[in-house]
């Protein structure tokens, strides 16, 4: 992964980072306006910026997919070249298999591999086989243990330099999480916090944070 570049070229996605209301692309904004989702075209971006820094034997991996908004907009772009998981248990208000699968043929933008099931089983079962994650995009159970654990999940198939991204971290619950992660596992650090709508910023729907995986 080359977490490297992903931060020297994000802000050069935005005409002002992190305020822009937009990125310059806009080629995100259909997939907002097609997609029911919780997300804005900003998270959006970074999402397919961090997709395209993959080293090419790694994967991206998505922990709640709901309608496959963000798992589009990482594979914009980024389709054939690399490969990409979701996993989801589809229980969340009325997300599905099928909806997924629709609006990733509605892009044009290939399948995905996507698991449904609980994440925490079948990440630790050996869902992901001998595969390494050099993006951990989680956006799945909310609570202070379930975000705790999400990320814990993934350490054993973390590339070096893996980008682990959380949304939804302007909530209270999320933010103590990633701080007491951080204070636990010495082999990440925090690379980026963007503030979401809670703190002025709703072009960043509820922020987000990314960590770095050491190797």
């Amino acid at each position: 992964m080359d977490s490297e570049r992903f931060l020297t070229q994000l802000p050069n996605l935005f005409e002002d980072f992190p305020h822009s209301e937009h990125p310059i692309d806009r080629r995100f904004a259909p997939v907002v306006e097609h997609v029911e989702n919780l997300a804005r075209e900003n998270n959006l971006a970074l999402l397919n910026l961090a997709a395209s820094c993959l080293g090419p034997d790694e994967i991206y991996v998505e922990v709640g997919v709901f309608h496959g908004a963000s798992l589009v907009a990482a594979m914009l772009g980024n389709e054939g070249r690399r490969r990409f998981v979701g996993i989801d248990s589809f229980d969340f208000r009325d997300g599905s298999l099928d909806r997924v699968e629709q609006n990733l043929a509605h892009f044009g933008v290939g399948q995905s591999e996507l698991i449904v099931g609980d994440v925490f089983e079948l990440v630790p079962g050996g869902a992901l086989g001998e595969a390494r994650a050099g993006v951990w995009y989680y956006d799945a159970l909310h609570t202070y243990e379930g975000q705790m654990e999400g990320l814990r999940i993934a350490e054993p198939w973390l590339a070096p330099g893996a980008l682990l991204i959380v949304d939804d971290t302007d909530w209270e619950q999320v933010a103590r999480a990633m701080d007491d992660y951080l204070a636990e596992q010495p082999r990440v650090r925090r690379v980026l916090t963007v503030c979401g709508k809670d703190r002025g910023s709703p072009q960043w729907w509820e922020g987000m944070q990314v960590l770095e995986w050491s190797a």
